[in-house]
């Protein structure tokens, strides 16, 4: 994948924007293992008519997973867990199911979605199908891990993702769990009608997916996530070969035109790509990287249309070709 432009331009994400009924979009773009000059378009807050900057910060929702992703990797490569032990052996008081096929699931399955937990659901959970058997996106799966990981370390994961990736990449309009200093940042979501939805004061600990969670919980913005991609592209995550190796290759086929590595999808049409969306209502972002063109970006959005905003700016700017077949397979993937 290569990108065909140097900048999306004003015009382009105001049509964009009209397109799609997203208030506001910001995106960064990266050539050749560098990054280009950030945009941003429209508006984060409708009554104030506040500007949409290129350092607005968004629930980056499911982008979480991919960095989650690599501390795992990491702490497999430092020997604290093993690709393919049977992780819920190791705590305890973590009772999400009465399946023993619990006894079964490894970190691999979690991060290629083959665990075959449910995306989210009550507990006890109940298995879609045999651990290593099918492809099923799974956010019970992460933050199970997730659990596991907090209790094995002794640290929060908070403060894993501080350590890991904030800190050492400057990324300072990042967050891993939602704080009152991030109000002023953030862009305000919109929903299906365009009704703009008033910022949360609070952690969310509503419903099965409570934060800080490893499937969702990030706060970010376009540029700070590019630098995370370029982590990827430029260090390969600080991962040995063979950790970075398992990382990027598919490990479970989700359909004809998508398998998951872990932490990633990969495109059939080019597997030198990874990529992750992200989804929480009218907080829509999408992010992607050649591994070997050092081609990519990361654009955030505030409304429901973002998803097919991403697409189609993606498709508009790269010489790719999978851009339809990743927007098929996202209009099932979490169901």
């Amino acid at each position: 994948m290569k990108l065909t432009t140097q900048r999306i331009g004003q015009e382009e994400l105001a049509r964009l924007s009209s397109r799609h009924g997203v208030p506001g979009i910001t995106c960064q773009l990266i050539r050749g293992g560098d990054l280009l000059e950030a945009e941003a378009y429209g508006v984060k807050n409708a009554q104030t008519a506040a500007p949409m900057e290129i350092h607005t910060m968004f629930e980056a929702a499911s982008l979480t997973k991919t960095m989650f992703a690599v501390l795992v990797l990491r702490l497999v490569d430092r020997g604290i867990f093993e690709l393919d032990e049977p992780v819920a052996k190791r705590p305890t008081g973590l009772h999400i199911t009465d399946d023993e096929r619990i006894e079964r699931i490894t970190i691999r399955h979690i991060l290629s979605h083959a665990s075959g937990l449910p995306n989210w659901a009550e507990k006890p959970l109940e298995f879609r199908f045999d651990p290593g058997h099918g492809f099923g996106y799974s956010g019970e799966g992460y933050y199970f891990l997730h659990k596991i990981v907090e209790q094995v370390t002794g640290k929060s994961f908070a403060d894993h993702f501080r350590d890991e990736f904030f800190a050492p990449l400057d990324l300072n309009n990042s967050v891993a769990v939602w704080d009152a200093s991030i109000v002023p940042r953030m862009s305000n979501k919109f929903d299906e009608l365009g009704n703009m939805i008033p910022l949360r004061n609070h952690i969310d600990l509503a419903g099965n997916a409570p934060e800080p969670n490893a499937a969702w919980s990030l706060y970010s913005s376009a540029p700070d996530y590019a630098a995370f991609l370029l982590e990827i592209y430029r260090n390969r995550a600080h991962l040995s070969d063979k950790l970075f190796g398992e990382m990027v290759r598919p490990q479970n086929k989700a359909d004809e035109n998508v398998s998951w590595g872990l932490g990633a999808g990969i495109p059939a049409a080019d597997p030198s790509v990874v990529w992750h969306w992200g989804d929480n209502g009218g907080y829509r972002s999408f992010a992607v990287i050649d591994l070997e063109t050092g081609d990519g970006a990361s654009v955030f959005t505030n409304s429901f249309g973002g998803t097919d905003l991403c697409m189609e700016l993606l498709a508009g700017c790269t010489d790719a070709t999978f851009w339809n077949g990743i927007a098929r397979f996202l209009e099932t993937a979490e169901a």
